[in-house]
């Protein structure tokens, strides 16, 4: 058998030029788990923010670059994850 050998992601060792970026690289990730069916537009942008923010937060959201972001401008995270699911509902 071969070694086994994770998925690398190309974001995640990418170098952000600012902090819009990784506010819509964040929104980007919380809308691959979004739900049509089970989750609720009026809940889930906080819920991810929860999670995100969280000791059981997924990697690479756990570095240092997301989690300055998420603490330092939530409102503004948890506006972009809305426009996201928004854009991809209309």
């Amino acid at each position: 058998m071969g070694q086994w050998n994770p998925h690398k992601n190309p974001k995640d060792n990418r170098d952000f030029e600012s902090v819009a970026e990784i506010v819509c690289d964040i929104a980007d990730r919380a809308l691959g788990g979004w739900d049509d069916f089970t989750d609720d537009i009026r809940t889930y942008p906080l819920e991810i923010l929860k999670l995100y923010k969280s000791e059981d937060c997924p990697e690479p959201l756990n570095e240092e670059v997301y989690q300055d972001v998420l603490r330092d401008y939530p409102e503004r995270v948890h506006r972009a994850i809305h426009r996201a699911i928004c854009s991809r509902i209309y």
